[in-house]
């Protein structure tokens, strides 16, 4: 059996595929496809076939049609024709008299079903002119726009049928229905064109015959139905599946809709895109009305170009808008693929995330570190707040179809976006990233949309079939009603862009995460020859250096021999210089160390007080020499500090070297201990000389940087003062502030976390 989705009403759980009956305007035969022996037929078969076997205890196919008819159908069976579109072949005037017929033959669920219908007039040659389906399956082919492809296929429709209304019908997601095309007859006045109706005017059952059937024909709506004998197939026990049967009969609700709309004959050709039924072609007559084999075979032909120009043909705007899309997307590449990181580019670029898609009121950018890291939110235009964006991407993230997600109303899945309809009653997002870990989002701003229902609006549907009326309704007339909290809704092209720029971003950013490895690799591989380069600077400077001093050292003090003034002034700048080589370089070795990681430091508790007069008192004959005022001022209570005595001494010594490089004779270092409300010990030093610009300030703390290099004191220094100290400090968990005002003076602020702090 055909498996069908039973609802809860009566109607959704209407056996319409299996009704046992068909219209009387056809005949059935229902065949075994292994013995052509008849399993069923229906009670009229002697009406449209007089000279038929039908004496017979168990007839066969060939008691009903010719041996030929009946050769095609076992080759039309062996070479799956009759599962595909199945057969029709003409039947003879001395086989069904007086002007012959046809027989529709197909192949479901291991019947073979044989339709038989006559002729009601001889087979002669069509009136309109032989090239008449030419000539409209070229009109569809050359329609340059999509409102006139369904002008041209509604008029051909009724021209072939001979019907007084045709409907173009189309299906949005829930199944509600809307006329977007119509062709009328000369004096018919009633329009449904614009017209909505609801989902339940064609049942999930009844779309889901149209998906696989698609032609239902009806030429009088109130026919006797002809029963199928026996009722139920003698293989199966269970009634014959009539789903691909064109003149099935129809469900008796059906035909009181139809008789409430006022409809005698019609017929229905389902359109289907991509597999998947897209909508119909209904035709009304207000009296009965036989539509001939060949305009039926012309209309299924109407329908099938219909449907293969759907997706090649759009509007104005949305070719305008595609052409423009191919731009932007190629430049908004360009932008992320010279970028450090994709984020930016999206939000501050020239081409933002909201040109992408006309009529977005805003985007966000949700990037996800992972870690544990909060997640971060960069926002272009209109959009809801950081808290809200980051619970609607995660929603999005759970609901992704192929890495994108869309919705033309989110407040209905998400109620607290009520709120924000004004900017994003719709989104579309897409996930990006090497693990699909960050969300990209488009909003689109509410849209106040009146729509005109056929009759009653599906909730007024839904409120009768509550109170136990199942029955259609009886007027058609406009019903009006007002929708908010809807977006201009995503169309499947626009969907299809959003894919494709997924997939393009996520090539873009694995090709950055590549070249990212890559040079970690380099980086790491430069890192190992840079410790083994200062290894060996370590040993083939250090150990000269120390000579020069020690050499140096014994010569000034006349160990040998006694030297002139002259000599030991000069004996003197080559010590001077040798000491500041050497601290040059174990300055560069801690630094590296430091970056590499393989510092050791070896925590205890210090006397501050005393550890940074020791420092203070090993710079003393510096601050002597320049004329600077030193100042110490401390908390009495603070006396404490748990950290290593060698990184705080040289922090200090430092810090108080750089003042008194820049602050000129006269001027004031202040050092202060300051113990913080929230805990931990914050270490300043401070000087009055002649400050560093506001946007040099960043540069000093990068090693070999100084604020100026022009600078007449810059040689005095090799610019790895500040970030050896900055360096120290985030070893220990601590931080490095620094703030300056020109001709004021800088202040270098050591923030030492609660840890390292204590009272004794």
């Amino acid at each position: 059996m055909t498996a069908f989705q039973h609802g809860d009403t009566p109607c959704e759980r209407e056996a319409i595929h299996a009704p046992g009956a068909i219209q009387g305007h056809a005949t059935l035969l229902c065949v075994d496809p292994d013995t052509l022996a008849v399993l069923g037929m229906t009670e009229n078969v002697g009406a449209i076939l007089p000279h038929a076997a039908l004496t017979r205890h168990r007839p066969r196919l060939n008691h009903f049609l010719t041996p030929q008819i009946c050769d095609l159908v076992v080759a039309a069976l062996k070479d799956g024709r009759l599962n595909r579109q199945g057969l029709t072949l003409k039947l003879a005037m001395d086989l069904v008299p007086p002007h012959g017929g046809e027989v529709f033959i197909h192949h479901h669920h291991d019947v073979i079903f044989c339709e038989i219908e006559a002729r009601d007039t001889p087979d002669l040659p069509p009136t309109e002119p032989i090239d008449t389906l030419q000539d409209i399956l070229v009109q569809i082919r050359d329609s340059a726009s999509f409102n006139q492809l369904v002008s041209v296929v509604a008029d051909s429709v009724r021209k072939f049928t001979g019907m007084e209304r045709v409907l173009v019908y189309r299906f949005d997601r829930d199944g509600h229905g809307e006329v977007i095309g119509e062709s009328l007859a000369s004096g018919f006045e009633e329009s449904f064109l614009g017209f909505h109706f609801p989902a339940d005017d064609i049942p999930p059952q009844a779309r889901a015959l149209y998906a696989i059937s698609p032609l239902r024909y009806t030429p009088e709506r109130d026919y006797t139905p002809v029963l199928i004998s026996p009722a139920t197939n003698p293989k199966t026990g269970q009634p014959f599946d009539l789903s691909l049967c064109r003149c099935r009969s129809v469900s008796p609700i059906h035909a009181i809709y139809q008789k409430n709309l006022g409809v005698d004959g019609s017929m229905s050709i389902s359109v289907i895109d991509d597999g998947h039924l897209w909508g119909l072609i209904v035709c009304h007559h207000r009296q009965p009305c036989r539509v001939s084999m060949s305009a039926r075979r012309r209309v299924l032909s109407v329908a099938n170009a219909f449907s293969m120009r759907l997706h090649a043909t759009e509007t104005t705007e949305e070719k305008e808008a595609r052409a423009l899309h191919v731009s932007l997307h190629a430049r908004l590449l360009e932008q992320i693929a010279g970028a450090d990181d994709f984020v930016a580019p999206l939000v501050d670029g020239n081409v933002k995330l909201t040109d992408i898609f006309f009529a977005s009121s805003g985007a966000a950018v949700v990037y996800d570190e992972g870690a544990g890291r909060p997640k971060e939110v960069r926002t272009v235009g209109l959009a809801p707040s950081a808290d809200a964006v980051v619970r609607l991407a995660e929603y999005c993230r759970q609901h992704l179809d192929q890495g994108v997600y869309a919705c033309d109303c989110i407040s209905r899945k998400l109620p607290e976006f009520e709120r924000f309809t004004a900017e994003a009653s719709g989104v579309l997002g897409i996930s990006v990233g090497d693990q699909a870990q960050h969300m990209i989002l488009w909003f689109r701003p509410e849209i106040v949309k009146t729509t005109v229902w056929g009759g009653a609006t599906p909730s007024a549907v839904a409120d009768h079939k509550q109170q136990g009326n199942y029955f259609p309704r009886q007027s058609f007339e406009r019903w009006v009603v007002e929708r908010r909290g809807y977006s201009r809704p995503w169309t499947h092209w626009k969907i299809d862009i959003a894919r494709s720029l997924r997939t393009a971003l996520n090539d873009v950013i694995l090709r950055q995460l590549r070249t990212i490895r890559s040079l970690n690799e380099r980086l790491t591989e430069s890192d190992k020859a840079k410790s083994r380069f200062l290894a060996h600077m370590s040993h083939e400077l250090r150990t000269p250096l120390n000579a020069i001093l020690g050499f140096s050292e014994a010569i000034m003090f006349g160990i040998y021999g006694s030297i002139s003034d002259n000599q030991r002034e000069s004996t003197g700048h080559i010590h001077t210089a040798a000491q500041h080589l050497l601290s040059m370089i174990n300055d560069i070795l801690d630094l590296s160390k430091v970056e590499a990681g393989r510092m050791e430091l070896s925590r205890v508790e210090l006397d501050l007080d005393k550890t940074i007069r020791e420092a203070v008192q090993l710079m003393g004959s510096l601050i002597q020499e320049s004329g600077i005022t030193l100042e110490f001022k401390r908390p009495e209570s603070l006396t404490v500090l748990h950290t290593d005595r060698r990184a705080l001494i040289q922090m200090v010594m430092n810090l108080v070297s750089n003042a008194v490089k820049f602050t000129p004779s006269g001027g004031r270092i202040t050092i202060e201990l300051v113990e913080e409300l929230a805990g931990g010990v914050t270490l300043a030093v401070s000087d009055t000389g002649q400050g560093i610009p506001a946007h040099l300030l960043q540069h000093v703390l990068e090693p070999f940087r100084q604020a100026d290099q022009n600078m007449a004191l810059a040689r005095k220094g090799t610019g790895l003062g500040l970030p050896l100290v900055k360096s120290l400090m985030e070893v220990q968990g601590g931080t490095l502030s620094l703030s300056s005002e020109l001709e004021i003076g800088t202040t270098v602020r050591l923030h030492f976390p609660r840890e390292a702090s204590a009272r004794e």
